[in-house]
């Protein structure tokens, strides 16, 4: 019965194929389903900016350097160094932390 199952198959062409440089993905095919952005399933950083006193990231790994003028982080992708006066990590957790004063830039090193 298996070799007749089998036989139905390949004469429907519904045997799985193997994989081809042609074909999407897995990230690009799970987040046009969800709805989500390929950066997001690849834990890119993700900032978000509130006016120039409040920066909040998630997707790092960690700190590198803290002080109150630069405050450097390791991601997935990188190094985020973010300058400023007065700066402070309002919080932290595992996945984002926020950082607030007088930012000045921010800055991407590969």
């Amino acid at each position: 019965m298996h070799r007749r199952k089998r036989y139905h198959y390949e004469r429907q062409g519904k045997i799985p194929k193997k994989p081809s440089g042609e074909e999407p993905r897995i990230a690009e095919t799970i987040s046009r389903k969800l709805q989500l952005s390929e950066d997001v399933l690849a834990s890119a950083p993700l900032l978000m900016g509130y006016g120039p006193h409040r920066l909040c990231l998630e997707n790092y790994r960690h700190i590198i350097e803290y002080n109150d003028d630069l405050i450097r982080i390791q991601t997935k992708m990188g190094r985020i160094h973010v300058k400023g006066e007065r700066l402070v990590i309002a919080y932290f957790r595992d996945d984002g932390m926020c950082i607030m004063g007088n930012i000045s830039a921010i800055e991407y090193h590969h």
